[in-house]
């Protein structure tokens, strides 16, 4: 069987090893390109962990007079076992005494900006951690923000 070669400053590479090379270069640029996820460090790990317990706190409209109604807020945290930079969060509201749970999801967890944020269908609510309190907003896709959320850690 006969194989075809190129030319190459003297050398000769077969069509295969050609095309591979060919290929090779130009995905190795892509993949250093690609933003990769890094492990987190033990600081934000700590972090993380000092985020898991109760949080309770106030949940206000930021317009008064429309349906919007300021509320007692319950946000339970948790850690996700093998899932780094999320966080299993279940946020509800006191009702006559009695906590209501409206809904639990994964946040993610930004160790540098110390922030924890989730994408709902009506906005975007992030929290900002400092120390035994989170502060943040619930803003809708307009940029407006509809609430403002402090929430001290119980445990």
């Amino acid at each position: 069987m006969k194989m075809r070669f190129f030319q190459a400053t003297g050398l000769r590479i077969s069509l295969g090893i050609f095309l591979g090379i060919c290929l090779a270069g130009a995905l190795v640029p892509g993949v250093f390109a690609m933003p990769q996820n890094s492990p987190p460090n033990s600081a934000s790990a700590g972090e993380e962990r000092k985020l898991a317990g109760t949080w309770r706190g106030d949940s206000l409209c930021v317009e008064k007079g429309t349906a919007c109604h300021d509320e007692i807020a319950v946000y339970r945290i948790a850690a996700i076992p093998g899932k780094p930079g999320y966080l299993l969060v279940t946020g509800g509201k006191v009702v006559d005494g009695k906590e209501i749970v409206m809904g639990s999801g994964e946040w993610r967890y930004d160790g540098t900006k110390h922030t924890l944020t989730v994408d709902l269908p009506r906005g975007v609510i992030t929290l900002k951690a400092d120390g035994d309190k989170l502060e943040g907003t619930f803003t809708l896709p307009d940029k407006t923000i509809l609430r403002r959320i402090t929430l001290k850690k119980l445990e």
